[in-house]
């Protein structure tokens, strides 16, 4: 069970055999993205690889290059997509003065008849955003009534419909900041931009507790590597799932192939593994064009009414690209910008990429 397009429900898993014949010796072989079946891993559509590691990309329509208005020199960066019950899509992200990604100004909110855009940006009025940065958002059933939450700044906010209006829960937080959270059998989970816990509480208004501590000493060396950014969720099979956008700072040039995202998971929400870049730079767009993104970060994953996972919605570098910007001086790391800082002097933007289902 999870939320999907804002709904929890039940997501569906379709399968596809994997082309390649690496051996496993049970699902988390399969980075529980399959099931080993026979000594191999069939993958759950759209994972793919010896390992369902990866996340596989289809051609996206051109429509999905930016989810606002390019013509804006101000930045955008990422924000949850849900759907609505008349089948529209809502989108809530946050918006930033032209050359800044410091603090948005606000929360925009679009609405689209496809996931894919175009989104219609003047429909509804922008949301405050509390002093936060990188929403996140959560349906849930309260009782018999349905609740859109949208998670900023430590605080959350509610209406009983995704037009809003939302109004703040008053003395009420969350733990950290960038939260991932999830409404699951009838509890209310999350992890934050460390990765490094899953907090749980049985209603909003309640105190949170940890129920997990996610271990890093898997992941290479910190000084050099971080993870950021995660989204959380379960799959049909009650395994716990996170995925990050992940970097390193010592990564400056050919930046199509460096390190941008990584992925947790876990049979229990517990006993978590780690495995790396599930996602990766280049999309292929249907007006014949591609683009390799010097970074992708904020990811949030979208699933369609039946709980299929159909499309990744991402913050994307909208200029520079594999050839990087290693001689700007303004946020360098060992002497380089690195890839993944690209981004503060270039125009930042919001991006979904079809996935191959």
């Amino acid at each position: 069970m999870m939320r999907v397009g804002g709904i929890t429900l039940l997501l569906a898993l379709v399968v596809l055999p994997s082309v390649a014949s690496a051996s496993c010796a049970s699902d988390l072989d399969c980075s529980l993205n399959g099931v080993c079946s026979s000594g191999a891993c069939v993958c759950d559509k759209p994972w793919q690889g010896t390992t369902c590691t990866t996340l596989g990309y289809k051609t996206t329509p051109a429509s999905a290059k930016s989810l606002y208005n390019i013509s804006d020199p101000r930045n955008t960066w990422n924000g949850p997509i849900v759907t609505a019950p008349d089948g529209k899509f809502h989108m809530y992200d946050p918006i930033y003065r032209e050359g800044s990604l410091g603090g948005p100004t606000s929360v925009l909110h679009g609405v689209a008849t496809t996931v894919t855009g175009p989104y219609d940006w003047t429909t509804y009025p922008s949301i405050s955003t509390g002093g936060g940065e990188n929403p996140a958002f959560v349906v849930f059933k309260n009782g018999t009534a349905t609740v859109y939450s949208l998670w900023i700044g430590g605080h959350i906010q509610v209406a009983d419909s995704p037009d809003g209006p939302f109004t703040e829960m008053k003395a009420y937080t969350y733990p950290g900041g960038n939260p991932a959270p999830i409404f699951h059998n009838g509890a209310f989970y999350m992890t934050n931009q460390g990765t490094s816990e899953i907090y749980t509480t049985p209603h909003l208004g309640a105190s949170w507790t940890t129920f997990a501590t996610i271990n890093h000493s898997s992941l290479p060396d910190p000084t050099y590597y971080h993870v950021e950014d995660p989204f959380l969720w379960i799959d049909a099979r009650g395994n716990w799932h996170i995925i990050n956008h992940a970097y390193r700072n010592d990564e400056f040039e050919h930046c199509g192939s460096s390190i941008v995202s990584a992925h947790w998971f876990s049979t229990d929400g517990k006993d978590w593994h780690w495995s790396s870049q599930p996602y990766n730079h280049t999309v292929q767009y249907d007006d014949g064009t591609s683009h390799t993104y010097t970074t992708l970060e904020r990811p949030n994953l979208h699933f369609d009414a039946t709980g299929q996972l159909t499309h990744l919605n991402v913050a994307a570098d909208m200029v520079t690209g594999d050839e990087g910007c290693a001689s700007r001086t303004a946020h360098s790391h060992f002497g380089h910008c690195p890839c993944d800082n690209c981004k503060w002097a270039d125009h930042a933007g919001t991006i979904i990429i079809a996935l191959d289902v």
